[in-house]
């Protein structure tokens, strides 16, 4: 009843969502290059590799966040929430990922304010990385 995939990789989890055979990470990099970063991202996420997810968000041109935030479906939101923390964590890109944050709440707010219990756990991982750089950068403009 379906395959089950092991890895030795710790950080490799292979969780896919609606995974048909022209999702692979080749046909993100191909996305990538051709500034079809929406569609990379929506690729990235169905494949849910954390690495494969951050180097989407991260070749994303500032610019193009926008337009991209407003690509995602409603059933992708949680798991973005959730890579943007863990991205977010030890980057030294604050600001380019806090205008994700803000672009994902201005586009998406309502619907997931409605739907909060949903994405409770996201907003509580995204809200302690805020935080926590908050503190830390409040800590260097106070020195």
């Amino acid at each position: 009843e379906g395959l089950h995939v092991y890895s030795l990789d710790d950080d490799m989890i292979f969780d896919p969502m609606a995974l048909t055979e022209a999702v692979t990470p080749g046909a993100v990099q191909s996305n990538l290059r051709k500034g079809k970063y929406g569609m990379a991202l929506l690729m990235s996420l169905h494949l849910n590799e954390f690495a494969l997810v951050k180097s989407v968000i991260e070749d994303t041109p500032y610019e193009s966040i926008s337009a991209v935030v407003r690509s995602v479906g409603q059933e992708h939101l949680s798991h973005l929430i959730q890579f943007l923390s863990k991205c977010m964590e030890d980057s030294p890109h604050v600001e380019y990922y806090l205008q994700w944050c803000l672009e994902l709440l201005q586009t998406h707010g309502l619907f997931m304010e409605k739907n909060r219990g949903k994405y409770l756990r996201s907003f509580r991982a995204l809200f302690r990385v805020v935080q926590s750089r908050y503190v830390d950068l409040k800590a260097i403009c106070d020195d």
